[in-house]
């Protein structure tokens, strides 16, 4: 006996042949890296920030000079394969004026400043707390703050404009941590150096990347509304900023 029809239930087939399409085509995406599709109006530009090795210097093995140029023996070694601590920012438009906080740590016989390097959007704050046992005096120099903090205090620090913040402890040798403070949207770039900065207005950008060890470098894009727009940058010491005219690498 054949089973009952029903004319009035839809065929599901068509709908789930689309289902498929679709969720075959974000894994697609999400295989090669490409972002999501913007929110309607704006864009989104996203790519990789590279480390290109100073000329003439060659890393050596573990154990020896982390140079083989004897006259770079007390160089702390750079692994250029990660980036590292890097932001990737616009120099204009809306700053997210967030906050960041940090923390005066003591571990062993060590105490600091972590995390080493922070970013926040101008506007935003710097938060630090005395985490350690002990008070200490925390300066930040171009924020006219010198201040002791007991354990377990916090003090909150505006920062109004761009640029590099550095904070010490002034009775703790080698304990600081900066601040990149960024005029723009901002984004701190992952372990493998992918970056991704996304609800940006249409209209031609300047993309800049900061690094504590590295010159700043800069390249420019022209982004349509709803578009996805892919731009790979480098720094090293040798790097300098691209043209103007150079165009960005389209998806």
């Amino acid at each position: 006996m054949r089973s009952p029809c029903y004319p009035c239930a839809p065929d599901s087939r068509p709908r789930a042949r689309l289902a498929g399409l679709l969720l075959a085509l974000g894994l697609l995406a999400c295989a090669t890296g490409a972002p999501a599709p913007p929110r309607a109006g704006t864009a989104t530009a996203w790519g990789y920030l590279r480390l290109v090795p100073h000329a003439g210097v060659t890393p050596t093995k573990p154990g020896s000079s982390p140079y083989a140029d004897r006259r770079m023996r007390d160089v702390e070694f750079v692994d250029y394969s990660k980036p590292g601590f890097a932001v990737v920012h616009l120099d204009t438009g809306p700053s997210p004026g967030d906050s960041v906080e940090l923390a005066i740590r003591t571990s062993g016989v060590r105490t600091r400043i972590d995390p080493p390097q922070a970013a926040v959007g101008a506007g935003g704050a710097v938060v630090v707390t005395n985490a350690s046992g002990a008070a200490h005096v925390l300066s930040a120099p171009t924020l006219g703050l010198v201040r002791r903090l007991e354990p377990g205090e916090q003090v909150e620090l505006a920062v109004p404009t761009a640029g590099e913040q550095s904070l010490f402890l002034l009775d703790v040798p080698r304990s600081e941590s900066t601040v990149f403070v960024s005029p723009g949207p901002y984004v701190v770039v992952s372990a493998d150096g992918r970056f991704e900065l996304s609800g940006l207005s249409p209209g031609r950008h300047a993309v800049l990347a900061w690094h504590p060890r590295f010159p700043p470098t800069r390249d420019w894009l022209e982004l349509a509304p709803d578009s996805v727009v892919r731009l790979d940058l480098e720094m090293g010491v040798d790097q300098s900023d691209v043209s103007e005219n150079a165009p960005a690498i389209q998806p």
